[in-house]
């Protein structure tokens, strides 16, 4: 019976696991993970969410940025990995870097304090947001992180009877399953009512040690009884599991006494709290602004002593948190369930981001252009740029997506950083340019949409350094990386070298003819240092033009035969005999070809099996009308990369997919469908594409 109840209980907690995974992905767009967080959640390694409010409201610079150093370093001396969570720059970021709890702590700039209420805003508007314990539960829910280490919970304040002032943190505590080890609620609170609020939340309140005597922040017992009582990690532990195997959706309080070495400083400490209450009625604070006033105050009144014990129960309420999170991925592990992070290593995109001005031309009755006169017609400015295209539709798509570029330090810039934001996309990676102006591309249109001729102004994005690209590499970790060739010859060797030492899957974007030979240039480059350069770009992505050009000066430069080894070939009979013929000359520098033929739908080259290569054309999908062609291919890509992205699982170890030709198909066939959106909208990358696009069917 036993025995049965067991693989039950592992059966719902998997069943959990896939429910949650499925859910957060939507959620991936918002999130920022520090290299390290991520390679934890990756592995499986227990980890502990850490708020920022202590950082900002909670303590004085420079005792509060060096309290939240410590305490990450306690987690991390008791096995697991930290994670302060925060709002930086438009992302939620899980795991923050020292410059970064910087910008919290200094006090040179606004911080928001953040809840549930406040996130959506928060990120919006692009505003530095330090999170609450009801934003931090949020946020570690969302990043798959169970365990929470805090200082103390909000309550119901007293007089709520007649002003309704209770914490957002005990509504969280009802509906986020996350497991909120601290010292008990704070004693300016009412203990009472808190207590009985919790129960009709259904939130289990476990006192942490040998006796049910529920703390009271400063002071180890607060008079009430909690209704259960636990003393080890794996107790406490095992009571997440079981939480979590049942599919309920509320946390869990793991209330930690003060340490004995401070229980003498308590009275001190609860006679000044109610001088300080008094000063704040009287002065009428209360809200979110009564709780970080009254700790200010009691700190002045018992000169620094309630500062010290405050740290020190902070620091004690980590180390009981590390010690939980550990053993509840022991058990993870035993029961076998993945971790909750696995398959999502970041996208980056590295090329162009530029402001489009586009014009569309009203021609003449007859239809025809004459050159060397005006024609009226409509023009409108827009961000834009290939990889800025390409990231934005597969942000849109769901993928968690970085933008590498470089950008003058002007207007233009700074309305491209502006835009990204709006649209929640990370801008951490952007390079400004002193003394360089922003990449501009003026576009004309024929009245049907077809382009007729564009000038670029690309000379900024050869600022981009080998430097930048390793910084960016080494942060983030990407599994995927979409190249644009607008970048130059050395950057783009340096992103494949890069992506080789990451196993990063690459997925390189020609541009325009005259840019596509970069990408040989840059392999001929490399192979000066090892001779097969077969196996560093993994999928390309031309038209029609830039793969006969790309195949004719492979030849030119010896990086392919001109008779390639002996292979079965099967070619679609519905293909042009010349475009398949290009195909084969590049696929053996190019493991997948992804040819985008337009109106015409898109051909495809792959291994099928040993020896085998299997040149398909996948059938267009039509829109119902045409706006503007001039993000379709950006579009398509983007939505290659998205999927990819969604499907890190089957990535090999030197950055090949493990797909089929027919799961290559589908992908092309539902990336056209993000083309089809943004040809439909006037808009380079429609503001239209979502997750479902790709997945509806």
């Amino acid at each position: 019976m036993h025995l049965r109840f067991v693989h039950w209980q592992a059966r719902h907690i998997r069943l959990w696991h896939f429910r949650t995974l499925a859910t957060k992905q939507n959620y991936q767009p918002f999130l920022r993970f520090a290299p390290r967080v991520r390679e934890a959640l990756s592995n499986g390694e227990p980890v502990v969410a850490l708020e920022s409010t202590i950082i900002s409201h909670g303590m004085p610079y420079p005792q509060n940025v060096q309290t939240a150093r410590q305490v990450e370093q306690v987690v991390a001396a008791h096995g697991s990995t930290p994670a302060t969570i925060a709002l930086v720059d438009g992302k939620i970021h899980i795991g923050l870097s020292d410059d970064e709890l910087l910008r919290l702590g200094e006090g040179r700039e606004p911080v928001v304090k953040t809840s549930r209420r406040d996130m959506a805003m928060v990120l919006s508007q692009g505003i530095l947001g330090a999170t609450t314990v009801s934003g931090t539960m949020l946020a570690a829910h969302m990043a798959g992180i169970r365990v929470f280490a805090t200082g103390g919970i909000g309550g119901v304040h007293r007089g709520a009877e007649s002003t309704m002032d209770i914490s957002a943190d005990l509504t969280e505590l009802g509906r986020t399953p996350v497991a909120v080890v601290c010292a008990g609620a704070k004693s300016i609170l009412d203990l009472p009512k808190t207590l009985e609020y919790l129960e009709t939340l259904g939130v289990p309140v476990v006192a942490y040690g040998n006796s049910n005597d529920f703390p009271a922040f400063f002071t180890p017992k607060s008079g009430l009884k909690a209704p259960w009582s636990l003393n080890q990690p794996n107790q406490v532990a095992k009571l997440i599991n079981y939480s979590m195997g049942l599919g309920l959706q509320n946390g869990l309080v793991v209330a930690v006494p003060i340490p004995s070495k401070h229980v003498k400083s308590s009275s001190k400490i609860e006679q000044a709290i109610e001088l300080a209450l008094r000063e704040s009625r009287d002065r009428g604070i209360q809200g979110k602004e009564a709780t970080p006033f009254l700790l200010k105050r009691v700190a002045e009144i018992t000169g620094g002593t309630s500062l010290a014990a405050n740290i020190e129960l902070v620091k004690n309420n980590a180390k009981i948190a590390s010690q939980i999170a550990r053993s509840l991925a022991d058990i993870n592990s035993r029961c076998g369930i993945e971790s909750q992070a696995k398959q999502s290593r970041p996208l980056l995109v590295v090329g162009c981001a530029a402001v489009d001005i586009v014009s569309k031309v009203q021609a003449n009755g007859d239809g025809r252009l004459e050159m060397g006169t005006s024609y009226p017609g409509t023009t409108s400015t827009s961000v834009g740029g290939v990889g800025h295209n390409i990231a934005c539709a597969a942000h849109l798509l769901g993928a968690d997506t970085a933008l590498l570029a470089t950008l003058g330090n002007d207007v233009h810039g700074t309305s491209i950083k502006a835009d990204m934001q709006s649209l929640g996309m990370d801008t951490q990676f952007l390079q400004y340019q002193s003394g360089a102006h922003t990449a501009m591309c003026k576009m004309i249109y024929e009245s049907t949409g077809e382009l007729l001729i564009a000038v670029a102004d690309m000379q900024i994005n050869s600022l981009l350094s080998t430097q930048n690209i390793d910084e960016a590499f080494d942060k983030l970790n990407p599994g995927v990386v979409g190249l644009d060739a607008n970048v130059d010859t050395l950057a783009i060797a340096s992103v494949l070298k890069a992506a080789k030492r990451f196993n990063t899957c690459v997925v390189f974007e020609p541009t325009s003819v005259p840019k596509s030979t970069k990408i040989l240039a840059a392999l001929a480059l490399i192979k000066e240092e090892r001779p097969d350069v077969g196996s560093l770009v993994h999928i390309l992505t031309p038209n029609v033009l830039e793969l006969k050009k790309l195949a004719q000066l492979a030849l030119e430069l010896g990086l392919v035969a001109d008779k390639s080894e002996s292979r079965t070939v099967k070619c679609s009979t519905t293909l042009n005999q010349d475009i398949a013929e290009s195909m084969l000359t590049l696929h053996p520098l190019f493991p997948v070809i992804i040819v985008k033929l337009g109106k015409e739908g898109a051909a495809v080259v792959s291994s099928s099996a040993e020896n085998t290569v299997d040149i398909r054309h996948i059938e267009p999908h039509k829109p119902r009308a045409i706006k503007n062609t001039n993000g379709a291919g950006d579009s398509m890509v983007g939505a290659l990369l998205a999927q990819l992205y969604k499907h890190q699982s089957l990535l090999t170890a030197n950055g090949h997919f493990a797909l089929a030709s027919r799961d290559i198909d589908t992908m092309v066939n539902r990336a056209q469908r993000a083309a089809i959106k943004s040809v439909e909208s006037s808009l380079a990358v429609s503001r239209h594409l979502s997750p479902d696009l790709l997945y509806r069917d």
